[in-house]
């Protein structure tokens, strides 16, 4: 039961007159069954009734607390106080962020083509998940840069900037690695069936969290399902908040295919939508980082088949002609409403709440990290930080062994005593850079020539470190 609820959306989201808490705001964000007489039995739904306060009503119609209820798109709204689509991220809202029009790319308007022949933009929707840092080795073993959709708390996941998560680390690689990062909504919500609140919130929730990483918005947005029309509003307010709407020209339907016997289907549809004349074509390419089989088997199928077939690959604002500088919008961290600390039990990561948002602090001339970011440009310190007192070799603060473990930043915090013998990898990165080996790294047993674990062909393969792992 979730034990209390983020006022932002409350006081800045839905202009209320007055915070709104719990099921106050679950009514207020989904009003038409909420007041329905109590159901009876475990069942809810339709017909039958909600959930009693603290529960959800899963997609299947039953109630519980469990992620497999509260998660995502399929907790039902009408019928619950608890989706986790009503509870936002920590610190202050993006809605009053300054968002003036520049570039070429129209806003508000789905886009579905490249602005030039010859460029393929591979997407990839719903991480960052299990698989997204396989696929961040992958891009950089062959040096292609894509555009990633990113949900900020869906398939129950947990919020992207919760720093006792991976995820702000995926993030942040994937940033500095030149990948374009675009949203995908909070909780992969349909844009045409939710009604204006909730589509709002679905996008101001997912900016917050991603400014409380970069401390930037994107500009670019892929609406889940595709589904963005004029006549449900979707589009204006993508306009209002500055968005260019994202959709595809070649749809991999990676997501009916994910298993070794069916990936084959999403592989000849990639092939058979990708012209032989590059002269005359280019494409947005749909996938999904989420499922294994793409990661470990449809995306290197389609780098070298567009890579044979005479395409460069880019990223979609690089299709679109659209310079790096017009990606991201500056997003400050201030504001006049401040959430609630809130917490749950029993719905796990996909319902805690945190903000990285805060003052930087010193002790004697060294600046304590004030939102997880550590050394490189920064400078900062996790020593004596709320994150925890490593430094990752991404650049972020924690205390787990993925920080403060192979890679780890001895000269901005503190990290695991290690001999000088090769030792076991705490979080993927291997190779005589890191003296770790991946033998004992679960399944990705490959040291890659680029220093990841892996176990796909381009980790064990072709420049695998055979004295890191094993390789074929």
């Amino acid at each position: 039961m979730k034990a209390a609820m983020s006022t932002t959306l409350a006081c800045v989201v839905l202009n209320a007159g007055a915070a709104l808490a719990g099921p106050a705001m679950a009514g207020y964000l989904a009003p038409r069954n909420f007041m329905l007489q109590e159901r009876a039995g475990n069942e809810c739904g339709e017909g039958i009734g909600s959930c009693n306060a603290g529960s959800c009503c899963s997609e299947s119609g039953y109630c519980g607390t469990e992620s497999d209820y509260c998660a995502g798109s399929g907790c039902q709204l009408d019928y619950s106080d608890s989706c986790d689509t009503f509870f936002g991220p920590g610190g202050t809202s993006t809605a009053s962020i300054a968002r003036t029009k520049i570039g070429s790319v129209p806003y508000g308007n789905i886009v579905t083509t490249c602005v030039e022949s010859g460029m393929i933009a591979l997407t990839f929707d719903d991480g960052p998940y299990t698989y997204t840092s396989e696929i961040l080795d992958l891009l950089d073993e062959y040096d292609v840069k894509a555009t990633f959709m990113i949900a900020g708390n869906n398939r129950g996941k947990g919020h992207i900037d919760d720093s006792s998560l991976d995820w702000p680390g995926v993030l942040r690689r994937m940033y500095a690695a030149g990948h374009h990062i675009t949203s995908h909504t909070w909780t992969h919500r349909n844009l045409n069936e939710v009604n204006s609140t909730i589509k709002r919130s679905e996008m101001i929730y997912n900016e917050m969290a991603l400014r409380n990483i970069f401390g930037w918005i994107p500009t670019y947005m892929r609406p889940p399902y595709l589904e963005c029309s004029p006549n449900s509003g979707c589009q204006a307010l993508m306009s209002e908040l500055g968005y260019h709407v994202v959709s595809t020209n070649l749809d991999t339907k990676d997501w009916e295919y994910d298993s070794s016997a069916l990936i084959q289907n999403a592989k000849d549809k990639f092939s058979a939508g990708v012209s032989a004349d590059p002269d005359s074509h280019s494409y947005i390419v749909l996938a999904h980082d989420v499922h294994e089989q793409t990661v470990t088997n449809l995306t290197a199928y389609m780098i070298t088949t567009a890579q044979n077939r005479g395409y460069k690959l880019v990223t979609v604002g690089e299709c679109l002609g659209d310079p790096v500088a017009n990606w991201y919008r500056a997003a400050p961290s201030g504001g006049a409403c401040t959430p609630t600390s809130t917490s749950s039990a029993g719905t796990g990561a996909s319902s805690t709440r945190s903000s990285s948002s805060a003052s930087a602090t010193s002790t004697s001339g060294v600046v304590i990290s004030p939102d997880q970011s550590c050394g490189g440009s920064t400078g900062y310190t996790c020593i004596g930080s709320k994150f925890g007192n490593c430094c990752s070799y991404y650049g972020f603060c924690g205390s787990s062994g993925t920080y403060c473990g192979t890679g780890c930043d001895t000269d901005f915090g503190e990290c695991n005593p290690t001999s000088e013998d090769v030792t076991d990898t705490t979080n993927g990165l291997c190779g005589a850079a890191f003296d770790a080996t991946c033998k004992n790294y679960g399944t990705k047993t490959c040291c890659s020539q680029y220093g990841f674990c892996g176990s796909s062909s381009t980790h064990c393969g072709t420049g695998c470190q055979k004295g890191f792992g094993t390789c074929n």
